[in-house]
């Protein structure tokens, strides 16, 4: 099989497996038609296990920075703050540092203005992660989107109802750090990547397809809306690989590329649209083909029809020849006749 398909074929029988998929996807357009032919099915199978690939790789990225982040903040609450307790759903820090500052952490209990509050999420760039922690709740800002969460609602579930700070630094580094709990946070984070990534991607394979079969129209070739979306589902492949990478590096550097999306989705367009036109090119090399065959096949008739003409013609030739001998030899046995009765004549 794989020699079949790097001739640019492939086994009608055997299916091709996702991670060959996926490298096809990136360097074989001329492949596209054939692993879209497979069914929308299979291209729906092929665009789980990818978001399930890439979700899984970030979620890695993720757990590393948080634990990253967890570490510092341990240790900025050990060095930072001479004490702090909670209770009652009421969280109170003292600062014994007032200079002290940590990116991602923001501790402010104190009664604050919405409007004071606003200014700390807006501090932080759009795809940044920012931890808030205020009186009453923690603001958790990641990948441009805010969540606000109320401490009942997250350690009253554990059983916490008050600690101050030997026991929350105990806390921490006891019980976040174990692998149990990150295997725990792993599979939230996972789902909820899983989940965002395939809603968006099905928008952009959307997207893509419509912007595909105004191509075939322009590029005058018959293609089904069906085989559209599963091309689409493929070109998409490179797309989603450079997202995921711009991803990482945000997380852990602070990099970014104004209009990276735009940029990105450009390139699934010019895949799908490579594809058509590979499409289109074989089209026409088949119908050259199919006119040298018909041409080839017209001159062969041609060939033919003159040959049996000349067939024809000898055979007639050879026919008007036998009649002249057959003619001659009754002539000549004629001419014998009459020789013959005149000699017994004049013997009489």
């Amino acid at each position: 099989m794989e020699e079949n398909i790097k001739k640019g074929e492939t086994n009608p029988h055997k299916k091709i497996p996702q991670h060959k998929k996926y490298w096809y996807s990136i360097t074989k357009f001329e492949l596209y038609p054939e692993m879209a032919a497979e069914g929308v099915g299979s291209a729906f199978k092929y665009l789980t296990w990818l978001i399930f690939i890439f979700g899984l790789i970030l979620t890695i990225g993720i757990l590393i920075k948080f634990n990253i982040i967890a570490n510092k903040g341990i240790k900025y609450l050990s060095d930072n703050f001479s004490d702090f307790t909670y209770k009652n759903g009421t969280l109170s820090a003292t600062l014994s540092n007032e200079n002290a500052n940590l990116n991602n952490i923001i501790i402010n209990t104190s009664d604050l203005s919405d409007e004071q509050i606003k200014k700390y999420e807006n501090e932080s760039a759009q795809n940044s992660f920012k931890m808030i922690l205020l009186k009453n709740n923690v603001i958790i800002k990641a990948n441009g989107a805010s969540i606000t969460y109320k401490y009942t609602e997250i350690l009253d579930s554990l059983g916490v109802t008050e600690f101050d700070k030997a026991t929350l630094l105990e806390f921490l580094n006891t019980e976040i750090h174990t692998p149990a709990k990150y295997i725990i946070y792993g599979l939230v984070v996972l789902i909820y990547l899983f989940i965002m990534f395939f809603i968006s991607s099905l928008f952009d394979i959307l997207i893509l397809s419509l912007f595909g079969l105004i191509t075939t129209v322009i590029a005058k070739i018959k293609m089904r809306y069906r085989a559209l979306f599963n091309m689409s589902v493929f070109a998409i492949t490179i797309s989603k690989t450079l997202e995921l990478i711009y991803m990482y590096i945000t997380l852990f550097m602070n990099f970014r590329i104004k209009y990276f999306d735009i940029m990105y989705s450009s390139i699934s367009f010019i895949c799908l649209v490579a594809a058509i036109f590979m499409i289109k090119s074989d089209v026409i090399k088949q119908q050259l083909q199919l006119m040298q065959i018909i041409e080839m096949k017209k001159k062969q008739n041609e060939n033919d029809d003159e040959k049996e003409e000349k067939e024809e013609e000898k055979e007639e030739q050879n026919k008007e020849k036998d009649d002249e001998e057959e003619n001659k030899e009754k002539k000549d046995s004629k001419e014998t006749g009459n020789i013959g009765g005149d000699t017994e004549g004049s013997n009489a």
